[in-house]
């Protein structure tokens, strides 16, 4: 079908069908998209793959009018009001849509950017590489929803032909008058960011731990790149300290990593699997993963080793702190999220 026939919902969907098949775009239910149609912004529901767009109705109806409204007074804990009867909620991050003044909204999670979000200084280095390509902003970290809402209203406030809202430890935000804008927009900043990947791949090694973490319902991952994270030590080394590094990987993949340094007795086992984590990290051996891993924790470890092996090793990452990890897990927002994108079944 030419683009130019197609309506926008047609458009949009058919890019969240591509970009949902590319893990260093979109990981899992994470991401969202939108339009606006009048007085309705049709945006993604929460927990749903933008992967499925084409198969199945991940959009929701928000009143857009009653939602500017609110946002014009600064009223950032407004509750997006749906239209019609749709039992999904709206993302978590639709005040962000409503608050970009384009038609299309695109916020991503997308490896090459995030690999920068998480660092030190990513303005520094958007400067240096991005320079005035593209017209863009970017805010600290906040929590998702109305705080980070309020922020990014500051900000385009201040900046009001912005296109491009990166988001310190989260992702970005891009706005477009259609998809065309949208892809180009995108397009070019992966051009300008893709980074060099530093990870080499070394087989894990089989010992009895294989037998031990069997029995307890683990199994090696068959990922070789992933099970890098406990095999190469450059990447290892980040596991405590740098863990971390953005809110859905929080929210998938807990508070901390699961490290199982060395093997003494069944004790260290024992308080390795207490908490029944989705993975477990054998220092100097690889990955295992539950026999009730998701999906979705799948494509968040996945997205953590892309995000890593775009680091030199000498790059200190900023993490969450545990009053920014505690007021995620425990959001009943992200809870309904994670409960409700466990795998993406229905993808064809």
């Amino acid at each position: 079908m030419n683009t130019l026939a197609q309506t926008t919902e047609q458009q949009v969907k058919a890019f969240c069908a591509r970009i949902g098949a590319d893990p260093l775009l979109v990981q899992g239910a994470g991401g969202n998209i939108s339009w606006k149609d009048g007085d309705t912004l049709w945006v993604k529901a929460s927990g749903t793959w933008l992967a499925q767009a084409k198969v199945k109705d991940i959009f929701v109806p928000v009143d857009l009018s009653s939602l500017q409204l609110a946002l014009s007074t600064q009223l950032f804990s407004v509750t997006p009001k749906t239209i019609g009867e749709s039992s999904l909620r709206p993302s978590i991050e639709t005040l962000l849509h409503a608050l970009m003044p384009h038609k299309v909204v695109a916020h991503l999670h997308a490896i090459e950017i995030l690999a920068y979000l998480v660092r030190a200084n990513p303005e520094e280095e958007f400067d240096r590489v991005i320079g005035d390509a593209v017209k863009w902003g970017c805010v600290d970290y906040f929590k998702p929803g109305a705080e980070l809402a309020e922020a990014v209203a500051k900000l385009l406030a201040k900046a009001t032909d912005v296109d491009v809202v990166f988001l310190r430890n989260h992702g970005v935000v891009i706005g477009g008058k259609n998809v065309e804008q949208i892809e180009n927009t995108l397009s070019q900043l992966l051009s300008a960011l893709r980074g060099k990947l530093s990870s080499c791949v070394t087989d894990p090694a089989s010992s009895a731990v294989d037998a031990a973490l069997k029995a307890k319902g683990y199994s090696p991952s068959d990922d070789q790149e992933i099970n890098q994270l406990a095999i190469n030590e450059a990447l290892s080394s980040r596991l405590q300290s740098e863990w971390a590094l953005y809110p859905d990987h929080v929210v998938f993949l807990g508070e901390e990593a699961s490290i199982v340094e060395q093997l003494h007795d069944s004790s260290d086992l024992d308080n390795a699997v207490r908490t029944n984590p989705p993975f477990i990290f054998v220092i100097g051996q690889g990955v295992f993963e539950s026999q009730s891993v998701t999906d979705a924790h799948k494509a968040q470890l996945r997205c953590y080793y892309d995000v890593l092996v775009r680091q030199k090793a000498s790059e200190k990452l900023i993490s969450l702190n545990k009053s920014q990890i505690g007021e995620i897990l425990n959001w009943d927002a992200e809870k309904y999220r994670q409960n409700t994108s466990s795998d993406k079944s229905g993808i064809r």
